[in-house]
């Protein structure tokens, strides 16, 4: 089983989605930044009221091997994309059915985003805009490289890849291209590989850079 931590420090909350997910994932709980840490964490579900309490979202976010799921209740859509902008896996919505939040959690794990299909494309712009460098530090020449990678990828890896930097869904993609999810997936897989890309934010933005 994946290990999830649930960071809130609501009782009520936390016995809600421990209840929902116990059966599902490997579960810690914790309450406050003393005794918080990401060590052997796939992901962290965490109460968006610590996230309101806190300034530094960079440094909350800032461990690349756990994906973090925010869990909120009325967050606008503005806050749903900064956490997300600063490293965020996905926003959830604290009424949603406890199936939804295993769905979601599952999501994150295999590299998804967890957000509403339509603020994709606003998650991808706002970091185009404050990106201040490129993807990787890269010369011309790396930069060259990198747009070069793009002719690895098959047809088809290409036309998927293009459907994610548009914020479709796997279910979408595959509908529109005559094949099977588990078909978009592994063009996925592969194409991640091959472009040295971590999820579909990423891949996302590569597209729109180096295309």
């Amino acid at each position: 089983m994946h290990n999830v931590v649930i960071f809130s420090d609501h009782l009520s909350l936390v016995k809600l989605w421990s209840h929902a997910l116990v059966s599902h994932f490997n579960i810690r709980t914790v309450s406050s930044f003393e005794s918080f840490e990401t060590t052997d964490t796939d992901v962290v579900v965490i109460d968006s009221s610590i996230i309101d309490e806190t300034n530094n979202l960079a440094h909350l976010f800032s461990d690349k091997s756990t994906r973090f799921l925010v869990v909120g209740k009325g967050w606008s859509e503005s806050k749903q994309i900064n956490a997300l902008v600063h490293g965020a896996a996905g926003y959830c919505g604290e009424s949603e059915p406890a199936k939804l939040l295993v769905q979601a959690i599952n999501s994150v794990l295999k590299g998804d985003i967890w957000i509403q299909r339509h603020l994709v494309t606003k998650v991808i712009g706002t970091l185009v805009r404050i990106k201040s460098e490129p993807l990787q530090p890269s010369s011309t020449s790396k930069t060259i490289e990198l747009s070069a990678r793009l002719d690895t990828l098959s047809a088809r890896e290409l036309d998927v890849a293009n459907m994610i930097r548009n914020g479709e869904s796997n279910k979408i993609i595959a509908s529109s291209l005559g094949i099977s999810e588990r078909t978009v997936k592994a063009h996925l897989t592969s194409t991640f590989k091959k472009l040295n890309v971590s999820d579909r934010l990423h891949l996302a933005l590569y597209i729109k850079e180096y295309s």
